[in-house]
């Protein structure tokens, strides 16, 4: 069975994430247009600009989904969250996201891909998938997942923040 680095499949997801959920935005203003000036970096900053905070805790649930799926198995996440909570920690949405990671290691490859990926979106880049492991460091402390199962969380991803992105338009 083929494996990846966990610190690959998270730039991806995130990168994705970004992505489709962006393009899910402007394709939902623009269906009933023909304009396909909508897809030029400045209206995909207007964009992203104008639903931040939608971005964020949309992007917060996601990768949190996302990051349980590679670092827990079946069931081990919830009852550890019951612990971490239990013991009186924060349980705001990064902290959460920090104790998903289950390394600050992870955390930070997270937190500067979510940077890197909204910096260039607000430029108008769009990374495609199969250039979106390009250029990222090994971390072999990071251990890894089967392709397969990393395949399934992208796509997964992809679909949801695609979804998410129309529906935001759609209210």
């Amino acid at each position: 069975m083929e494996n990846i680095g966990k610190d690959k499949v998270l730039a991806a997801v995130v990168r994705t994430f970004f992505k489709y959920f962006t393009l899910g935005v402007i394709e939902g203003k623009s269906a009933d247009s023909a304009d396909m000036t909508v897809y030029e970096p400045k209206n995909v900053k207007k964009v992203m600009s104008e639903h931040i905070e939608d971005v964020s805790r949309i992007f917060n649930q996601e990768v949190f989904f996302a990051i349980s799926r590679i670092n827990y198995v079946e069931e081990e996440l919830e009852r550890e969250l019951q612990a971490f909570v239990a013991a009186g920690n924060k349980t705001t949405p990064m902290d959460l996201m920090r104790f998903a990671c289950r390394s600050d290691e992870f955390y930070d490859v997270m937190v500067c891909e979510y940077k890197r990926n909204f910096e260039s979106l607000l430029c108008g880049s769009f990374a495609t998938l199969s250039k979106a492991c390009e250029g990222f460091t090994e971390c072999a402390a990071l251990g890894s997942i089967a392709v397969d199962m990393a395949e399934n969380i992208i796509n997964r991803i992809a679909h949801q923040a695609y979804g998410e992105g129309k529906k935001l338009v759609a209210e």
